[in-house]
């Protein structure tokens, strides 16, 4: 890991002058949320049986959250609009978000709203989930566009997104202003991943770096990705605070541990992918593995690999989070949402 100046040093002069909050009107009556009852089980031996919720045609679920109610939201890529799903009723409900958006990334903000980064119109989107109310957040005028890739949230409430043409940028509810840096570090900044200690790491695939952001130190830090680590599709960190990669090129997961210490463990399937993944409480990886269509759960003390269950027909899956006693799968080809339950903890 290399540390660098504070981001307002020199190594981040480019911080240009913050933004006011930017509210559009109400979208357009053919834009309300619109309804659907739409979730089929299916059959898992082992696991109890998964809840497949079929989407619309070209949903594309690209980003998954849980948010403090238990609902799950999904962003809708090629559909433009954000989607909420509760388990119990088995509703899925649509938020269009305007002609031509594609949502990215979501995250909940500390008054429930739902925030998503939009990668065509170059805004920030806030949902009102109370009334279907939509707002943007607009980027400094004199900005180039930033392919906004991610977004995370700081324990201050601060907004934290990416541009893969190499930005990061914050956003104050608070206060309205949005900050926005460039460097040459932040090439193909993408994936995104929170710390329980309180830290940011992004993946920045085209520099080969890991990026991390301390915010309640201002501070910039980067570490070389190993150059034998190929294909990162999937971040997520550790209880512990290890940092989790999964590199579909070099079939493997990755563990970086800080000062320099990565550890690799290769899949032991030659015709693997390793996609989305998702660092469980009990300290197990849980990961969808494209190539076999398996859901896959690696063991990190006992250095083992095992299949929990099918995947299915489909596509890419570039979104899996935890939900307790449950893990949930957006796959993108298939524009389904499976919930695979009754996953318990489990002796590392």
């Amino acid at each position: 890991m290399r540390t660098c100046l504070p981001m307002k040093g020199p190594l981040f002069a480019s911080i240009l002058a913050a933004t006011a909050l930017g509210t559009l009107p109400a979208l357009s009556q053919g834009t309300r949320p619109q309804v659907m009852r739409v979730a089929q089980p299916g059959t898992l031996s082992g696991l109890g049986a998964p809840v497949d919720f079929e989407l619309r045609v070209a949903s594309q679920p690209i980003a998954l959250i849980q948010a403090s109610d238990g609902t799950i939201w999904f962003a809708a890529y090629t559909l433009g609009a954000l989607g909420r799903i509760d388990r119990a009723s088995r509703e899925i409900t649509y938020f269009p978000l305007g002609t031509g958006s594609r949502p990215y990334g979501l995250v909940e903000a500390p008054d429930r709203s739902i925030l998503a980064v939009d990668r065509a119109l170059n805004v920030l989107h806030r949902l009102a989930p109370a009334n279907g109310e939509v707002t943007r957040i607009g980027m400094p005028a004199d900005l180039p566009f930033l392919d906004l890739s991610s977004l995370r949230l700081d324990s201050e409430g601060r907004v934290w997104f990416s541009g893969a043409s190499g930005w990061l940028g914050s956003h104050d509810p608070r206060t309205g202003t949005t900050d926005v840096s460039s460097h040459e570090d932040l090439q193909g900044l993408t994936l995104s991943a929170a710390s329980p200690t309180g830290s940011l790491w992004f993946v920045a695939g085209k520099s080969g770096r890991m990026i991390r952001i301390d915010p309640a130190r201002s501070r910039f830090d980067s570490a070389v990705i190993p150059p034998e680590v190929q294909g990162i599709r999937g971040m997520a960190v550790s209880p512990s605070g290890e940092v989790w990669l999964s590199a579909m090129k070099s079939q493997a997961l990755v563990r970086y541990a800080g000062r320099a210490a990565w550890m690799t463990a290769k899949l032991p399937w030659p015709e693997s992918r390793p996609q989305a993944l998702v660092v469980r409480q009990d300290g197990t990886i849980v990961f969808a593995d494209a190539g076999r269509r398996k859901l896959v759960r690696y063991r990190p003390g006992l250095d083992r690999f095992e299949d929990l269950a099918d995947l299915g027909a489909g596509g890419a899956i570039k979104a899996l989070i935890d939900l307790g006693d449950a893990v949930a799968v957006a796959d993108m080809g298939a524009d389904r949402i499976r919930i695979y339950p009754d996953l318990p903890p489990t002796q590392n």
